[in-house]
């Protein structure tokens, strides 16, 4: 029975709220039974690997599948409560690996790309809608949030354990790959001289999101090959990030299923 004062779950501490942690170990956490029990389908379907769970003594029961884990470490109650990035938390998790990916490993289909993307509740989001749109990979460039983060892991509501992640740290180079693997760079801006996206053809893309607050820069726009805008009914500058990268990814799944 784990302490708090075992170095497994000093490591698993570090794990939860250290980038640099997860990134040397290339693993992170997931927490609860929902996820955990995502996880464990997941590497049923060879798209991650388990390396350790851990579960509180008072849990009832572990998540089904959990025994062909073979790190399974039960800890003392209390203990994962105070571990854990949730701020209720359900007492059980996993330390997951998952594989590193590239362009050319991802197979045909969309890109969703992200630009200096921040808030870790929008990239958690987007990868759940691509997912949900059907896209090959998200690909994350220049200073964008971790995706590792446990918040971004919660908000992905299981995506990020299955859907590619790629990060792509030079924009020009990225661009550069993306349309290296036969994908038109398609840049959202806020224009309304911009092409309506409805008009342009999104079904193999590289749709390109930016900041929150600032969107994509000139640089960016100007490195695409086209720019597509949202037309606004209402006197509302802007839509949230996560919204219309939800409404451009479904309009791309529209596309293909009607092609």
């Amino acid at each position: 029975m784990l302490a708090a004062s075992n170095d497994r779950i000093k490591r698993l501490r570090k794990l939860i709220k250290q980038r640099q942690a997860r990134s040397s170990e290339r693993a992170f956490v997931v927490e609860g039974p929902v996820l955990v029990s995502e996880a464990l389908a997941a590497q049923e379907a060879g798209l991650i690997e388990i390396l350790e769970l851990y579960v509180d003594e008072e849990m009832l029961s572990i998540p089904d599948g959990a025994q062909v884990v073979d790190e399974l470490h039960w800890v003392r109650a209390g203990v994962l409560a105070g571990v854990l990035a949730t701020v209720s938390p359900q007492p059980v998790c996993a330390v997951v690996r998952v594989p590193e990916h590239s362009l050319d490993t991802i197979g045909d289909g969309p890109v969703l790309t992200v630009i200096d993307l921040s808030d870790p509740g929008n990239a958690g989001t987007l990868l759940r809608t691509a997912e949900a749109a059907g896209f090959a990979a998200v690909a994350m460039i220049g200073n964008s949030v971790d995706t590792t983060n446990p918040k971004v892991v919660r908000a992905s509501a299981g995506a990020r354990l299955r859907l590619p992640v790629i990060e792509l740290p030079e924009m020009h180079q990225a661009f550069a790959s993306l349309r290296g693997s036969g994908r038109e760079v398609v840049a959202t801006v806020v224009d309304p001289e911009a092409p309506d996206y409805a008009d342009v053809d999104l079904t193999n893309i590289a749709l390109v999101l930016g900041n929150e607050a600032a969107g994509l820069d000139a640089a960016a726009v100007a490195a695409a090959d086209r720019p597509i805008t949202i037309p606004l009914a209402g006197p509302t500058e802007s839509l949230n990030v996560a919204a219309a990268g939800a409404i451009l990814c479904f309009e791309s799944l529209r596309q293909r299923r009607r092609a």
